[in-house]
């Protein structure tokens, strides 16, 4: 199961560079959690999380990632470590993250969170 779910986990993170709303939507299982960072409250099924996509796709673009490492645990936690690259307010924001994804037997994601350490992002911001 490593690699299949290594391979959604991808699958999503290219769905999320392409702003593609509907198909990032459709790879969260029915009542699925979200954590934008770690310590944020859950976004739990596909309206909350859809809403959230939304909002974070009007607010930057042009996204880009490098995915440094990926590794999988438990046959369906997935570790990711980026470096994710998104235009916003008038310039180029650069963030370490670390994503953890929990994935069902049918490659869905059933939990996302993120860690990224927002002083990074307030010291790059006007």
């Amino acid at each position: 199961m490593n690699e299949k779910c290594e391979r959604a986990v991808r699958a999503f993170i290219e769905l999320g560079v392409q702003g593609d709303v509907a198909g990032i939507v459709d790879c969260f299982a029915e009542g699925a959690s979200y954590r934008v960072n770690a310590w944020n409250d859950a976004l739990v099924g596909h309206d909350a999380i859809r809403q959230e996509i939304e909002r974070q796709h009007s607010s930057f673009g042009d996204s880009r990632y490098e995915l440094t490492s990926i590794g999988t645990v438990d046959n369906n936690v997935v570790f990711t470590e980026r470096i994710d690259t998104v235009h916003m307010a008038g310039r180029d924001v650069t963030i370490h993250i670390v994503g953890v994804f929990e994935l069902n037997d049918a490659g869905k994601i059933t939990s996302y969170r993120d860690y990224f350490d927002t002083q990074e992002v307030e010291t790059q911001l006007p």
